[in-house]
């Protein structure tokens, strides 16, 4: 690599990285539906407006040894984060295609890749893909009909509805069985008129990665679900108890039903639409259940849980944690833009081998 090159490189990891502090700054603020453009960047405990070198991208936090200069404040580490893997995923966008002279691909990179960094932080912080990324995703996959791309990249417009078409109906049973959110749909389907058969890597690795996580994860969290499971039990019982001795609002003999409920931003809330009135007798109190469980139910921040009724018995409850998936189908499809073409080659080449 030659000097001019190496410059070149430097200037693309320092532009990343003043793009990761900009990325910041939207995951902090707007699921706060606050300004990213007048409001001045300050610290969240001490409320003192910040300089521009308290905010020069990764060398900042390294030199204020993550704590605020005023208060002391801790700072968390994912602002350096944000800003490091912004700036890793453009020099990677370079050196693939502005090297080349592959231009569109580089400019559809340096759009799509902090929509992903984007979208994968606030489905950490809030368990929700953000609409407006889902849409400007979309954008770009019909904007791919139009653009010039070369080689690789050159894909003929009706594999793109082949891959969104298939990528639809797989994720439509993911959603309807639980596996996935509506979110990941929405992104997925409009990373597969951007990658078009390239989409099949990118799903494979994001959906490997996920299931990588929500093991460890669920092995983690079993100890804490299965005490939430518990105390849940005990609260349907007392209040299903209720409900058998006024002798109204119980599941008649030879029938069972399933109470849903789901916990949101450490709010309980029970999905009472979902009830199958014509296995009850009469209508249950559902105020007094909803009440009992928000009071006691207050520790928990995501999750999902299930009061299975047979009866006048409560057979069991299941409660379990969620899990994001934004992050993991964003690695993939950040891999598939930049060597999605290598991965299908590579695979064709090992068929053809075996």
């Amino acid at each position: 690599m030659t000097l001019p090159e190496i410059v070149i490189c430097v200037f693309v990891f320092v532009f990343g990285s003043i793009i990761g502090s900009f990325l910041n700054v939207v995951i902090l603020r707007t699921p706060l539906k606050q300004s990213i453009i007048t409001e001045p960047s300050h610290c969240f405990s001490c409320g003192n407006r910040l300089k521009w070198y308290d905010m020069f991208p990764i060398f900042s936090w390294l030199i204020l040894r993550g704590k605020c200069r005023f208060c002391k404040a801790k700072i968390s580490p994912r602002y350096m984060i944000v800003e490091t893997v912004t700036a890793v995923l453009y020099l990677l966008a370079y050196l693939r295609f502005g090297s080349t002279g592959r231009w569109w691909e580089l400019a559809m990179a340096m759009v799509l890749f902090p929509i992903l960094v984007v979208l994968s932080c606030i489905d950490i912080d809030h368990f929700e893909i953000p609409y407006w990324c889902s849409a400007v995703v979309a954008v770009l996959g019909i904007a791919s009909f139009f653009i010039p791309f070369t080689g690789d990249h050159s894909i003929v417009w009706y594999e793109r509805l082949i891959a969104l078409g298939v990528v639809g109906v797989m994720f439509v049973i993911l959603v309807l069985i639980g596996g996935m959110g509506g979110g990941d749909l929405q992104l997925m389907l409009g990373a597969s008129l951007i990658l078009g058969y390239k989409v099949f890597p990118g799903l494979f690795i994001g959906i490997v990665l996920g299931a990588i996580y929500g093991s460890i994860k669920k092995f983690k969290d079993h100890k804490i679900e299965k005490e939430v499971s518990e105390k849940l039990k005990d609260i349907a019982m007392d209040w299903y108890q209720e409900q058998l001795d006024r002798d109204v609002g119980y599941v008649k003999t030879g029938h069972d039903d399933i109470i849903v409920g789901s916990i949101s931003n450490g709010q309980p809330d029970i999905e009472w639409e979902f009830l199958d009135e014509n296995a009850w007798k009469g209508i249950p109190d559902k105020s007094a259940l909803s009440k009992t469980v928000r009071e006691n139910i207050t520790e928990e921040r995501e999750g999902g849980f299930k009061i299975f009724i047979k009866d006048d018995l409560v057979e069991k409850v299941k409660y379990s944690r969620h899990m994001v998936f934004g992050p993991f189908l964003s690695v993939g499809i950040a891999t598939a833009w930049l060597i999605g073409d290598i991965i299908v080659n590579w695979y064709i080449g090992l068929l053809g081998v075996m």
